[in-house]
């Protein structure tokens, strides 16, 4: 049995670092973070709050490994036996020793990591400890008789899982072999599984003391061959620093040797470049840039023959006669164009003086037409100015006569009624007033009215003093002819006409 079953490896991983290249980093984990997998094993990655199951083929930058906080690698191998050990009483001293055999195999690896199934042989015992009866089953059998204690416990574990099988997250368990021991085959047991331990452990140290030995004769063999080899790099750079003095003299000589001749050489170089110079120098004053000359010069020199000097003396006038008529092609095509642009340039100066002259008559038409708008504008408003003025002037003057009208026909009117009243009274009987004098100066109110100055078909100043004054004869007639009254002297005394009537004027 696996001593780490269901669960072979658990890592918890933190936060992933960017790694890779300069330009190209990305957030993965390392190939060492990844535990390996054997081929019945399986990996499962807790992201988050889901478990993701891998056989192996994630890889260290997949999103998955990026983003998981743990994994785990669990074991797939089916029918793992499981052996699980308890005492139960018996009739005698001591106990039975129950070893019960389940066969494991993982069915959901995501199940067992995400419900923490750590430790099977616990979950298994605490199941075998649950099946009611257990206890019982040897309390009435004497500590030999382990094989009926066997049977009766075979009976009852296979029973009670047929009726209710054996449950662990993600893990089906099935009942297998059922062994009972005495306390004297405990012992035995025990004491083989010590020897076991004694013999694993010795083994263990003398693996590690041989370990160990190989280790020191490896340690010095390592230190031995280390001095050999600082030797050696001793003779070696002793023979190399001799060997890199002599070679450092040596250079040092051909060097300054080679200067030397070096300096020999380009002396000489330079008094022959020197002397090719003011050659040229001279040539260049003399020839200058003729090439007739340059071609004589040739010729003389020997780098021509005279044959040849007779080509190029041909070609040189035959180019001076073409450079001569294309100076005076250029000279008359620079005439025409010339006499062009001055003909383009006079045109479009008259079309630009028409232009002008065009758009100055535009603007003086404009402005004419303005001016004549605004005058036109001008005498609408005066002869509104003067109709509207003329039109107050004749409403003034109509209220005016219709005021004083008024007035004078009131004034009238009133000296009318007290005419009357003076009359009935009989004031005008006696000799201290006179009623002729008094209804003539019923005319004297200024009315200043006529027909031509707006009364329209009124009543004429004539007209209405005639009427006033022949009303008021006819009073004072009527008064005459009636009796006096006792008491009309009084009242006489008391009315008088000429105050009346400044009261009136008043």
């Amino acid at each position: 049995m696996a001593e780490k079953y269901p669960l072979v490896e658990q890592r918890e991983y933190g936060r992933p670092e960017k790694r890779g290249g300069i330009w190209r980093k990305r957030v993965t984990r390392g190939d060492d973070e990844l535990p390996r997998v054997a081929a019945h094993h399986v990996r499962v990655f807790r992201v988050g709050e889901e478990y993701v199951e891998d056989h192996g083929q994630l890889s260290a930058d997949d999103p998955v490994v990026v983003g998981a906080s743990s994994v785990t690698v669990v074991d797939r191998r089916i029918e793992v036996p499981v052996v699980v050990e308890t005492r139960i009483p018996s009739a005698e001293a001591g106990d039975f020793t129950v070893r019960a055999w389940f066969h494991c195999t993982v069915t959901d690896p995501c199940a067992v990591v995400r419900d923490g199934v750590t430790d099977v042989e616990e979950l298994l015992l605490a199941r075998l400890r649950e099946v009611p009866g257990l206890t019982e089953d040897g309390s009435d059998l004497p500590i030999v008789d382990t094989a009926g204690v066997r049977a009766r416990i075979d009976a009852r574990l296979t029973a009670y899982h047929e009726m209710r099988p054996s449950v662990v997250s993600g893990i089906r368990a099935r009942h297998g072999v059922i062994e009972v021991l005495t306390p004297e085959e405990m012992s035995a047991y025990v004491e083989e599984m010590e020897k076991a331990r004694r013999e694993r452990l010795r083994r263990r140290q003398q693996e590690e003391m041989e370990q160990e030995a190989a280790l020191d004769r490896a340690l010095r063999e390592a230190e031995l061959e280390l001095k050999h080899e600082e030797i050696r790099n001793l003779q070696a750079m002793r023979k190399e620093r001799n060997r890199q003095e002599e070679e450092t003299l040596r250079t040092g000589y051909e060097r300054g040797a080679g200067a030397e001749q070096q300096d020999y050489e380009l002396e000489i170089e330079r008094r022959r470049n020197r002397f090719t110079r003011a050659e040229i120098e001279e040539d260049i004053k003399l020839v200058g840039s003729d090439p007739i000359a340059a071609d004589y010069l040739a010729w003389r020199s020997g780098d021509i023959s005279a044959d040849e000097l007779s080509k190029r003396l041909h070609a040189a006038e035959e180019r001076w006669d073409a450079r001569k008529d294309d100076r005076l092609r250029l000279d008359r095509d620079y005439e025409m164009t010339r006499r062009g642009l001055d003909r383009d340039d006079l045109r479009w100066q008259v079309e630009r003086e028409d232009r002008r002259q065009e758009l100055t008559r535009s603007e003086e038409r404009e402005e004419t037409a303005a001016r004549r708008h605004e005058a036109a504008r001008r005498w609408d408003l005066e002869h509104e100015d003067r109709l509207r003025q003329r039109q107050e002037e004749r409403t003034d003057a109509k209220e005016l006569h219709r005021d004083r009208r008024e007035w004078a026909k009131e004034q009238l009117a009133v000296r009318a009624t007290l005419g009357k009243q003076a009359i009935d009274r009989g004031l005008f009987d006696s000799t201290m007033y006179d009623a002729g004098a008094f209804i003539n100066s019923v005319g004297d109110v200024a009315y200043h009215q006529n027909a031509s100055q707006g009364g329209g078909p009124e009543m004429t100043q004539a007209e209405l003093k005639g009427e006033v004054k022949g009303e008021l004869r006819r009073a004072h007639r009527r008064t005459a002819e009636a009796e006096p009254a006792p008491d009309d002297a009084d009242d006489a005394d008391d009315f008088d006409p000429a105050n009346q009537e400044g009261r009136l004027g008043d």
